[in-house]
């Protein structure tokens, strides 16, 4: 045996036969011997290292919106995303997640208002960890979640001044306009208008006759917009009635 390994100088094939954690398995074939010589060698481990990360983005409710990162590392590599700290589920509902290769996917059919906020791509192996971050931006069109028709009945005589007001949802900002007769009210001594905590107000001073009609609020926003309309009949020294017709 000593003679086939001095006249070969130890000429070998080497094999790759297995990866174990850490450590390449290598089998070795001396030439023309049935020979086999098995090595354990120490491999270097990589911690993970983002490629790319996902931009941040803005997306309308109901729209789709995916967040990809490539991750490049020593397999195996534990991926996880996080939203506003908290872990998403991994089993497929709301929030989808998938993997190609070293591509990471997080997607979201169909994005909800409450969908806004900071996403996190948190991913380890042995050798260490890395985490992206990105912004998601959820912008939610007017709805009125309390519109003028559902008001209380305001009273008052004539000489008097009269509230109508409406609770508006969705994204800031968000603008407000108040119209009378399909005629835009202006801010001045006889009307008021403010928008504080989603809440649109307009406030008639001294009523008379002539501020009996329709009056529409609009809101608007980056979304689309939204309106509710109602009535205001003031009735010389009897109550001012608000009530609703679209």
């Amino acid at each position: 045996m000593n003679g086939a390994f001095s006249s070969l100088c130890w000429r070998f094939v080497c094999a790759i036969v297995s990866c174990l954690v850490g450590l390449i398995s290598v089998k070795v074939k001396l030439i023309n011997t049935d020979l086999f010589l098995f090595f354990l060698i120490p491999v270097e481990q990589f911690p993970p290292v983002f490629i790319s990360k996902p931009d941040p983005q803005t997306v309308y409710v109901g729209k789709r919106a995916v967040m990809q990162c490539v991750i490049a590392g020593t397999a195996p590599l534990n991926v996880v995303w996080l939203k506003d700290n908290q872990a998403l589920p991994k089993v497929p509902a709301h929030y989808q997640s998938s993997c190609e290769k070293n591509k990471h996917t997080l997607e979201i059919p169909s994005v909800e208002a409450a969908d806004s906020g900071l996403y996190v791509c948190k991913v380890s192996n042995k050798a260490g960890t890395a985490e992206c971050h990105t912004e998601l931006c959820v912008i939610d069109k007017p709805n009125f979640v309390r519109p003028l028709g559902s008001l209380t009945e305001t009273e008052g005589i004539k000489g008097s001044c009269a509230h109508l007001e409406c609770l508006v949802s969705g994204s800031l900002p968000m603008t407000i306009q108040w119209y009378k007769d399909e005629t835009e009210i202006q801010t001045c001594q006889k009307y008021k208008c403010t928008f504080f905590e989603n809440v649109a107000f307009l406030e008639i001073g001294c009523l008379d006759s002539r501020d009996s009609g329709s009056y529409t609020c609009v809101a608007e926003n980056e979304g689309g917009s939204a309106q509710c309309s109602g009535i205001l009949s003031v009735k010389g020294l009897i109550s001012c009635i608000i009530s609703i017709f679209s």
